[in-house]
């Protein structure tokens, strides 16, 4: 599932039950947070992709990219992160800004190439 670069602030917690997917390329928006549902998701076999660079993570997320993607999944598998979840979604802060410059899109990259 590609949904990079979209300007999303929020993926639905309903991604969490495509039981079957196997990749998930949500870099260059603008979430913040995701829904604890995406840890129900095998996303960290060999076979398995998940891109989310280029994002504002809450600080525990960016920790967790830090040591590796598998580790942001361990971490949004636990009770922590699920009442850390629930508190960040009910406060209901203001997204972050867009971002002005979308000459650097890959699709427009390729378009300009053609």
């Amino acid at each position: 599932l590609v949904l990079r670069e979209n300007d999303l602030v929020e993926l639905p917690k309903e991604v969490g039950e495509l039981a079957r997917l196997r990749e998930l390329h949500i870099q260059g928006n603008r979430l913040t947070l995701l829904p604890p549902e995406i840890g129900n998701l095998d996303l960290v076999s060999n076979k398995s992709v998940l891109k989310m660079e280029n994002n504002f993570w809450v600080t525990p997320i960016t920790d967790q990219l830090q040591v590796g993607v598998s580790h942001v999944v361990d971490f949004i598998r636990t009770e922590t992160y699920r009442i850390l979840y629930s508190r960040l979604m009910s406060t209901k802060s203001p997204p972050p800004e867009k971002y002005l410059d979308k000459s650097k899109k890959l699709s427009r990259i390729s378009a300009r190439q053609s």
